[in-house]
């Protein structure tokens, strides 16, 4: 399909650079940029298109798209300037062309939001390498050798060593920060994860984490639920229904689930809530004392919790997105709408 993209590309640029009037220019816009022009037509084959493939030719299709707009704009001012030369009449009161503006991506906007909330709770914000090494991502979470997320066909590795990969959570933020800083901290640590996942409209091999924890003296599991209670209630509005479930993660204990109301589907179920009406949001737990021991801190004295937002989900139940997929997609289509 690659190909056939470039001869059409190529082809609307050959007519177009030929048009010798603004009518004719007219009907070349039309047959390649309109509802029923070649590049739409190119568009609605993009479903057939192999997964692996799909976002490729994606950003191929809209580039050929934006160089025949361009084109197309600057031939019809080519055409309105010759006119002028020969003095014959045009309408001075026809609009101009109206230049495309570039803002924020949806996935920015909810991000910048949960960062302010943090903030105003008294969060540091921390950065840090999405090609992790396997001892922050998995062995200084307490995670054992033999768990199955350390698994080849579940953790992208980057060398034969399998000393290096891309961080599948970033909870391997919390050994960077503990090594560095003193306690009492609380940490927000947003960033992109990758993991071997079946692609579907909640699940994607790439995706948005935001990692929280806190360290401090006298933490309890109600500071934690108040927490998540508080910034879910933030971003959605107070009439969000959540509820929490047990559930086991190595870095933590207890380990909680958090979960809200779909808000694509208002309970009913739907694909992205797997037909329950309910959404994970929100893991969490109290830090596991293995967590803090290998960082060198002082069990006796400190505890604390921590908690991974998926960013993904949030911006697709805050905007009712029915697939996570579209969040990724080239089609300014569908991203000039937010």
């Amino acid at each position: 399909m690659q190909e056939e993209i470039i001869n059409i590309k190529n082809e609307a640029m050959a007519q177009i650079m030929g048009a010798s009037d603004v009518s004719e220019l007219e009907q070349l816009k039309i047959n390649y940029l309109g509802r029923n022009g070649k590049i739409n037509s190119l568009i609605k084959k993009l479903k057939d298109v192999p997964v692996d493939e799909r976002k490729q030719v994606g950003i191929t299709l809209n580039l050929a798209k934006q160089t025949i707009n361009k084109l197309v704009n600057d031939k019809h001012q080519e055409l309105i300037k010759s006119l002028t030369e020969k003095r014959e009449w045009f309408d001075l009161t026809i609009p101009g062309v109206k230049p495309e503006r570039g803002h924020y991506h949806p996935l920015t906007t909810v991000l910048k939001e949960v960062k302010t909330i943090f903030n105003h709770l008294g969060y540091q914000i921390a950065d840090g390498p999405e090609i992790e090494t396997d001892y922050y991502n998995f062995e200084a979470l307490n995670i054992p050798k033999d768990h199955p997320s350390r698994d080849t066909q579940m953790t992208f590795y980057v060398d034969d060593k399998e000393k290096h990969i891309l961080r599948t959570q970033t909870s391997a933020m919390q050994g960077r920060v503990m090594k560095d800083m003193k306690p009492p901290f609380r940490v927000l640590a947003p960033g992109r994860n990758f993991r071997y996942e079946q692609v579907d409209a909640s699940h994607g091999f790439e995706f948005w984490q935001v990692e929280g924890f806190v360290v401090d003296e006298n933490i309890h599991l109600t500071d934690l639920f108040g927490t998540i209670d508080y910034v879910l209630k933030e971003l959605f509005g107070s009439d969000v229904k959540l509820r929490f479930a047990t559930t086991n993660f190595p870095f933590v204990e207890p380990g909680v689930d958090t979960y809200m109301r779909c808000t694509i589907c208002g309970g009913k179920g739907c694909s992205f809530c797997k037909n329950s009406g309910w959404s994970e949001i929100m893991p969490a737990g109290m830090i596991h004392p293995n967590v803090l021991k290998t960082a060198g801190i002082d069990t006796k004295r400190w505890n604390g919790f921590a908690f991974a937002i998926g960013l993904s989900r949030i911006v697709n139940l805050r905007y009712q997105i029915k697939d996570l997929r579209t969040l990724t997609t080239p089609d300014m289509r569908i991203l000039s709408q937010f």
